[in-house]
């Protein structure tokens, strides 16, 4: 989501998003864009302001088996729950006023939480846009499709990646493909029955040797169920094993240099990371990780609902060195040698289905 910086999208966004806009964001936006400038001249943190986005997980429990997830899989080692209510609305009561984009997914599907609707909607109320990313299979009736849109989702995306059941399959392991078009088709009626234009409905198809032939059909697929973009989107793997098994041969859709043994994504900065300065990640039970490529919280740097204030927690002694680490030597942490932050190629294309 880094488009926030790019100027060139900016003006799409303040058209889509412009209600969220206010001397306060706007002001401590431009603080902690000019902290990350002077942190790159002098090679050592400098930080203003507070973060202007905000990835926040409802769950990390999911219905899936996806094959390269940590919570698919059974690899991930962190505590399994869902985020209370309350300590949620604590958390936006200190940050929202800052925030231009919050985003309600981590590793896990957000719709378990079932709180998750009222989540969405106090964040409208705060005026901060929100987005979500689900496997698509908790939209299931026109009741469940009118609260999210009036509940004031911005955007959703949702993950396709195949166009048959089979296809479908052979990554979203214990999904059913027809619950996603049918979910799909309930929001597009919704939004077309209460006359919303939100939540954008953004349909996501990861790129596999296994679907790669798929793509211009998953296309037509996304315009005829109503969706409003197609996201392209490049796999992210872990080992060799997974490269060869997953990674679809055209280059153009792999994230990752030919290299033989290693994985090292293309055009890696060896310094620095814009991500650490404008965003921060709080998972389900508060523990403040740096991004959700942190999968496992293996760099905590502070716990939210502990009732230390989040503006301490993101100046703290953790955060700090931290910073410092990757201003010096980012591909010395091995999770940020497989991180996208930075990436010369292509990580994911959105292709605008509506105006």
């Amino acid at each position: 989501m880094a488009f926030l910086i790019d100027p060139r999208a900016l003006p799409r966004y303040v058209k889509r998003y412009g209600y969220a806009f206010t001397w306060t964001r706007l002001w401590n936006a431009a603080k902690v864009l000019s902290s990350m400038g002077l942190s790159w001249m002098l090679r050592r943190p400098v930080v203003w302001g507070q973060p202007f986005m905000l990835m926040v997980e409802p769950t990390n429990f999911c219905n899936l088996k996806c094959p390269l997830c940590p919570s698919g899989n059974g690899q991930m080692t962190r505590p399994r729950g869902m985020m209370d209510l309350e300590a949620y609305r604590q958390l936006i009561d200190q940050v929202g006023d800052r925030l231009f984009l919050l985003m309600l997914w981590n590793q896990g599907e957000p719709f378990i939480n079932p709180c998750f609707v009222e989540m969405v909607r106090y964040a409208r109320q705060r005026r901060i846009p929100t987005l979500t990313s689900t496997n698509g299979h908790y939209i299931r009736s026109p009741e469940q499709a009118r609260a999210l849109v009036e509940a004031g989702l911005d955007e959703i995306i949702v993950s396709l990646d195949g166009v048959d059941q089979e296809t479908y399959a052979r990554y979203r392991v214990g999904g059913k493909i027809e619950r996603v078009f049918a979910g799909v088709r309930l929001l597009a009626e919704a939004k077309r029955e209460l006359g919303r234009s939100t939540p954008l409905i953004n349909l996501q198809f990861i790129v596999f040797r296994h679907n790669q032939e798929d793509l211009e059909q998953a296309a037509q697929l996304a315009r005829e169920m109503g969706a409003d973009k197609f996201l392209v989107k490049t796999a992210q793997v872990y080992t060799q094993e997974e490269a060869e098994r997953f990674l679809p041969e055209a280059e153009e859709y792999r994230r990752y240099e030919a290299r033989p043994g290693e994985l090292m994504v293309k055009g890696q900065p060896a310094r620095g990371c814009k991500v650490l300065w404008y965003s921060s990640m709080v998972n389900w039970n508060g523990a403040v990780a740096p991004c959700c490529f942190d999968k496992d919280v293996e760099f905590e740097l502070g716990r939210a609902f502990s009732g230390e204030r989040f503006e301490r927690i993101w100046r703290s002694r953790a955060y700090m060195d931290f910073r410092r680490r990757l201003l010096d030597d980012r591909l010395g942490i091995e999770m940020c040698r497989n991180c996208s932050e930075g990436y010369r190629g292509m990580f994911s294309l959105v292709n605008e289905l509506r105006g």
